[in-house]
């Protein structure tokens, strides 16, 4: 396959000139209000800074990525024998549907998930501001490798 290459290991090919990336709407049943956003934002950048893409607003781009968050949960791991968990684990799901209008065979809809463990003495609200941000950059790299990468 003939591709472009760059320093990054991006493998897109140069008649990919433009990318839209919709805003993800929140639809999990447990929410952070700023999830959408940072999530939004983080994909963005990372095509921006790894690609020579250009953003555009609009969904006639050649690529397309947009979805939704499915999932945002905590479940107890590491039960100890008191029934109290040792360790807690919040797991992000996202939906992605990735439109390749140039080359259709491309294109996919995929879940993508990510997951932190922080201290099942902690509360969520004590380290979301902590973990929040490494399951972003986790999903943001899977969805970056499925795509610029094709994986």
């Amino acid at each position: 396959m003939k591709g472009n290459y760059s320093l990054s290991g991006s493998s897109i090919l140069p008649e990919w000139k433009t990318m839209y990336i919709a805003q993800f709407p929140n639809y999990a049943p447990l929410q952070n209000p700023s999830l959408s956003q940072e999530l939004t934002l983080t994909l963005q950048d990372a095509f921006r800074n790894r690609t020579k893409l250009n953003m555009t607003n609009t969904e006639e781009a050649d690529l397309v990525i947009e979805g939704e968050i499915t999932g945002y949960d905590v479940a107890p791991m590491q039960i100890q024998s008191n029934d109290i968990a040792a360790e807690n684990r919040l797991t992000v799901s996202v939906k992605v549907r990735y439109i390749n209008n140039v080359d259709e065979t491309k294109s996919f809809d995929r879940t993508f998930t990510a997951y932190e463990n922080f201290p099942g003495t902690a509360m969520l609200s004590d380290v979301e501001s902590t973990i929040v941000p490494n399951i972003i950059n986790i999903i943001r790299d899977q969805v970056f490798a499925s795509i610029a990468m094709d994986w």
